[in-house]
């Protein structure tokens, strides 16, 4: 007992000695308030703070991504819908043999006339998204369907989006007037001023789906004419076949924007609570929910037989349509035979999307059946 005692109190001075001499130790290394260090994300962030405040060109090259990102949201929710259709047309149109242009660009003018093209109809978008934003009615609307937009979401104010506007003007004008495509961009300005400014929005749900056609027949006409004009060097001259309003061209151009009269309407479903609170008519206030969704469905069938017949589609791509026909109904119809809800209603409209450039790109898609498949004897 004595021993185990005497044991007991050697391992406990020894745990005495050694607890002194790590305090000295690390008395001499650090002090206490600096081994209890703070979070590491909270001190990077504390650290990219001072760097942001105490870096002159850090602080420029923040601002500018502060406000190149505003610039993204004003247009964020309509780049799948009328930036990368537009592109698509041009691009599918211009390089296909139905319409006979004379463009045999090399695989690097391809990618600048789609790059530039691109540029053109985002700017054409941002246009008339700060037309369409800026009202205070719209501002309640988006604070119900999209918060997340710059004017709600307070990264920017009205005032401070009017100057945004008028700059933008000179600037998408001039890039227009550069690339011989000032029929469209003064038909889109004229299609934007009554529809944000003059009420057009408010008309029936029939009128909005015309002014949405005619909208985008300058959306496409634009970038095709832009695509061409990079096609032949960036050399702009309507006598040499190069204009996107005479023969085939128009008449394809009149047949996507009279599909699109026909079926736009599916991007209103799943803004229905918003368009509500604005008083908004729409095709689907207007025919009643079942009869506006059977015309989606009906109207895309119906298209992809007609474009087929058109064209002269060969079964493949007639396929490709009708498959992306029946996949819009799978996703439309259900809403009708039980709960409806906003994320049902967005995969319906993507699926919109989806069957809509698939009929876009069927003339291009009809050019590589024909070099490829029909060749080797298919």
């Amino acid at each position: 007992m004595r021993l185990e005692h005497n044991t007991s109190r050697r391992i406990e001075a020894m745990e005495k000695d050694n607890g002194e001499l790590a305090a000295t130790h690390c008395s001499h290394r650090l002090p206490l308030s600096a081994i209890t260090l703070s979070h590491p994300s909270k001190e990077l962030s504390t650290n990219i703070l001072r760097l942001r405040t105490a870096n002159p060109l850090v602080r420029s090259l923040s601002s500018l991504s502060y406000h190149l990102y505003t610039l993204w949201l004003f247009t964020y929710s309509s780049h799948k819908d009328t930036v990368y259709p537009s592109v698509a047309f041009a691009a599918s149109t211009a390089l296909s043999s139905p319409f006979n242009f004379s463009v045999h660009p090399s695989p690097i003018t391809i990618l600048t006339s789609l790059f530039t093209s691109l540029l053109w109809a985002w700017l054409a978008l941002l246009f008339f998204s700060l037309h369409n934003q800026h009202h205070p009615s719209s501002v309640l609307e988006d604070a119900i369907n999209k918060p997340w937009r710059p004017l709600p979401s307070g990264r920017i104010t009205t005032s401070q989006t009017r100057v945004l506007l008028l700059t933008c003007y000179p600037v998408w004008g001039g890039i227009s007037y550069h690339f011989g495509c000032t029929r469209q961009c003064v038909g889109l300005t004229l299609v934007t001023l009554y529809y944000c400014e003059l009420g057009g929005c408010q008309q029936g749900g029939f009128m909005r789906n015309l002014l949405n056609a005619l909208g985008y027949s300058f959306f496409f006409a634009g970038a095709l004419q832009v695509f061409i004009s990079m096609g032949n060097n960036g050399v702009v001259d309507l006598e040499m076949g190069v204009d996107v309003y005479e023969g085939k061209p128009l008449v394809w151009l009149i047949a996507v924007c009279a599909l699109i009269f026909t079926t736009v309407h599916a991007q209103d479903f799943r803004d229905e609570e918003g368009d509500r609170a604005r008083g908004r008519k729409t095709v689907q206030t207007t025919l009643g929910d079942a009869a506006s969704r059977w015309l989606v469905v009906v109207g895309a069938g119906l298209w992809s037989v007609v474009v087929s017949v058109m064209l002269e589609l060969e079964w493949v791509v007639v396929s490709v349509l009708l498959a992306l026909a029946a996949c819009l109904g799978w996703f439309m119809l259900p809403c009708l035979l039980c709960e409806r809800t906003v994320e049902k209603d967005v995969r319906a409209y993507k699926a919109w999307i989806a069957w809509a450039v698939a009929v876009i790109l069927a003339p291009l898609m009809q050019t590589v059946v024909d070099h490829v498949w029909v060749s080797q004897g298919g």
